[in-house]
């Protein structure tokens, strides 16, 4: 029971030797453009050599017969090899997340960091050799002259010196040694203190603190078993303290294979887990072979050389059929429990997903994307960037429509020999764009190694640009795959903030416009004034918030009325500003306002002078005499008015041209006699244009059909009616602007 125990020790350092050894394999051949993979993986060879030399140590110790010699410790006796940690960390410290400022200047530095290690090395495998050659030297010379006994003796004192000098000097060399590799490490830890300041990255910045922790932890493992060594068994015992040296190695080497496994550290942890749950099965079933299927075939060879044979090979049949259903279901099972994790890449990209689906404005989409794909990809630089359609470049990723490398868009399209073949090529040019010129490397943004192109109806409307990633790796397939489901949703985002845009603006507009007509409508007469004899009302309805009609009432000496009633050309905010200056000038220009003709005339000039040709207007000026009820008017281009009287309308059918068409026009002045019981109603042509469903219009008939029928009621009820008639026939819509003034004479007027 006892020695099933200390076996427990060994096996553990043999297990974890032998996955931090394999990992920093997989890491050498997965990263060998990567600096800081490389050190990376330097680090994790030589950690993982460590606890392999003094489990087997251990398990030598324990498996030896009786009169064999061993080294005291495999871990101390070979340490010249598995030293080479730690120049490997300080090579990792210059190059990650970024390569230093000295290394990039001085690129030896790398070199000559392993320059102490290396003379290490040749001191312990050709020191003792060139010693005892030393210490032969007296003996060859004395051999060379008569020697005495007492040249003997002599010889055996120097003999004895040199001896005690060489373990001094070996045992110096080791202390001054063990205090290199501190320093070593001391500076490392500091290197990457100092790298995580100011990085954007918070992802990195947890993966450099996981590896910092690792290598402190480290660190005072190996001071405390390096300085309880030197002291002999004064501070632990000799057995504890090469398993803190062990420990030490362990714990450096074991957080970066944490760091790689869980916080996606160096961007090959999808490899690295696979490469590991291989090796986790291979061990699996080669445990299953030793302790099931080899006691069953050596039962079987008692009897039978033939049954052992055949059930070996039933094994290894069961094995090839059943070890890629097992790995399928492994890495289902794997994958299931990492998307889970919150290091996880796919969880990542989700959340980024759910802030690009969330961002309200370019601003916020540009930030998120910006700060999530950095954080997902560890890419040095991400930028997203609007393209208009005549670039170059939206052609040329609009042809491709996934991500696609730096170097494959400036790849010549291919010879019409090599379309076929041109299919069969991921993420390169389609065969759609050989006609295409190819882009030159001006035409591309520089120190861009990944472009996203995003897509809406089949045209690149932007991109997301990666730099590349800060430990010099490639983006992977597993990334590339994330990145294109991203910029999908990248352009439902644009899509949405675009119909969000359009939607506030239309919002603004509305209130503008809702703003405006309360503006119009204060402008136009409230209350029409009292005037003795007379009945005065008006309308008028918008077919939006704002319209171009207008109509105005003035008394005048309390002897005039003037009734106006204009139609600017158009409709909304245009036309209601041309109204507001008809009316300024209508208000102000009292020499003017008892004459219509004069008063069209300064109109017509002011609308030809201040627009263009396409716009225009039309206009009823009348001046009523309310002591003789005669009303003097002039017409440029309105609705001919109608005059009701004794139950017969007719229209005032005198007109000049509209106002603006020309700089200067005579209009020429009428008049007309209003009896006692009469009626005026002045209006524009969406009284008269109103259609109905069938597409009927109105017309001025049906008005005069009205007005005949209900011409004796009050202004204000007249104007009503004639407005519910019209709404009426339109199916409760009008479709232009309309507007109605009516001015009634009381049938008591003499």
């Amino acid at each position: 029971m006892s020695g099933t125990h200390t076996l427990i020790l060994p096996v553990l350092y043999l297990v974890c030797g032998i996955i931090i050894f394999l990992l920093g394999l997989t890491l050498l051949r997965l990263g060998r453009t990567s600096a800081p993979t490389r050190a990376a993986a330097l680090m994790l060879f030589f950690a993982g050599l460590g606890p392999l030399l003094s489990a087997s140590g251990m398990i030598m110790q324990h498996t030896l017969r009786e009169g064999s010699v061993l080294f005291t410790s495999m871990l101390e006796n070979f340490e010249y090899l598995w030293e080479f940690y730690f120049p490997s960390l300080l090579l990792f410290a210059l190059t990650f997340p970024r390569e230093h400022r000295a290394l990039q200047r001085f690129p030896a530095i790398g070199l000559l960091l392993f320059l102490p290690y290396i003379l290490h090395l040749a001191a312990f495998m050709f020191g003792d050799a060139m010693l005892e050659q030393l210490t032969r030297l007296p003996r060859a010379l004395a051999g060379a002259t008569n020697r005495t006994h007492g040249s003997d003796i002599a010889i055996s004192g120097f003999d004895a010196v040199v001896g005690a000098m060489v373990r001094l000097l070996e045992s110096v060399h080791r202390a001054l040694f063990a205090l290199v590799n501190v320093v070593y490490s001391v500076i490392a830890l500091d290197l990457l203190w100092r790298s995580q300041q100011g990085l954007p990255n918070r992802r990195l910045i947890r993966q450099l603190r996981t590896v910092g922790i690792g290598v402190a932890a480290s660190l005072a493992c190996y001071t405390l078993a390096k300085t309880s060594l030197m002291m002999g068994t004064r501070l632990l015992p000799v057995s504890r303290s090469q398993a803190v040296l062990s420990l030490s190695l362990v714990a450096s080497g074991g957080t970066i294979a944490y760091a790689v496994i869980r916080q996606q550290f160096l961007g090959v942890r999808h490899l690295v887990q696979r490469a590991l749950l291989y090796l986790f099965l291979a061990v699996v079933l080669g445990a299953i072979y030793i302790l099931a299927v080899r006691p069953v075939t050596l039962f079987f060879a008692q009897y039978s050389t033939v049954g052992q044979n055949a059930f070996e090979a039933g094994f290894v049949v069961l094995v090839v059929l059943a070890f890629q259903p097992v790995i399928e279901r492994a890495e289902l099972l794997l994958e299931g429990a990492l998307v889970r994790s919150r290091g996880s890449m796919a969880r990542r990209f989700k959340l980024l997903g759910d802030a690009v689906a969330a961002a309200g404005t370019l601003e916020s989409l540009d930030e998120s994307v910006a700060k999530g794909v950095r954080d997902a990809t560890d890419a040095t630089d991400v930028r997203m960037t609007m393209l208009d359609a005549t670039d170059p470049l939206a052609a040329a990723l609009a042809d491709v429509s996934e991500p696609v490398r730096r170097i494959e868009l400036l790849r010549a399209p291919a010879a019409p020999g090599r379309r076929r073949g041109l299919r069969r090529r991921r993420n390169l040019i389609a065969e759609e764009a050989l006609t295409r010129a190819p882009l030159v490397a001006d035409q591309l943004p520089s120190r861009v190694e990944l472009f996203v192109p995003v897509m809406q109806e089949r045209q690149c409307v932007a991109y997301v640009a990666l730099g590349e990633k800060v430990y010099g790796l490639g983006y992977g397939t597993e990334e590339m795959g994330h990145l294109a489901v991203l910029a999908t949703q990248i352009g439902a985002a644009l899509q949405n903030i675009r119909l969000l845009k359009e939607s506030v603006e239309r919002k603004v507009f509305e209130e503008e416009l809702r703003i405006a007509r309360q503006i119009q409508m204060k402008m136009l007469p409230g209350q029409p004034p009292d005037i003795p004899g007379f009945g005065l009302f008006g309308v008028a309805v918008p077919s939006r918030q704002v319209g171009g009609d207008y109509y105005d009432f003035i008394v005048v000496d309390d002897r005039y009325l003037v009734v106006v009633v204009a139609d600017v050309s158009g409709k909304g905010i245009p036309a209601s500003l041309l109204t507001a200056t008809l009316q300024a000038t209508v208000r102000t220009g009292a020499d003017a306002q008892t004459d219509p003709t004069r008063m069209l005339a300064r109109l017509n000039g002011l609308i030809y002078q201040n627009t263009s040709a396409s716009e225009f207007a039309t206009a009823f000026y009348g001046v009523v005499d309310i002591e003789r009820g005669v009303m003097r008017y002039a017409n440029a281009g309105h609705e001919f008015p109608f005059v009701v009287a004794g139950g017969h309308a007719a229209q005032l059918e005198e007109s000049g041209i509209v106002l603006g068409c020309v700089a200067e026009f005579d209009y020429t002045e009428h008049e007309v006699v209003m009896p006692a019981g009469s009626a005026l109603v002045i209006f524009t042509d969406g009284v008269t244009d109103s259609e109905s469903r069938a597409g009927e219009n109105y017309g001025a008939p049906r008005l005069k059909q009205l007005l005949e029928t209900d011409g004796h009621i009050s202004a204000r009820d007249l104007c009503r009616r004639v407005i519910e008639d019209v709404r009426s026939f339109g199916d409760g819509e009008n479709q232009d602007d309309l507007t109605l003034v009516v001015l009634t004479r009381d049938r008591e007027a003499s």
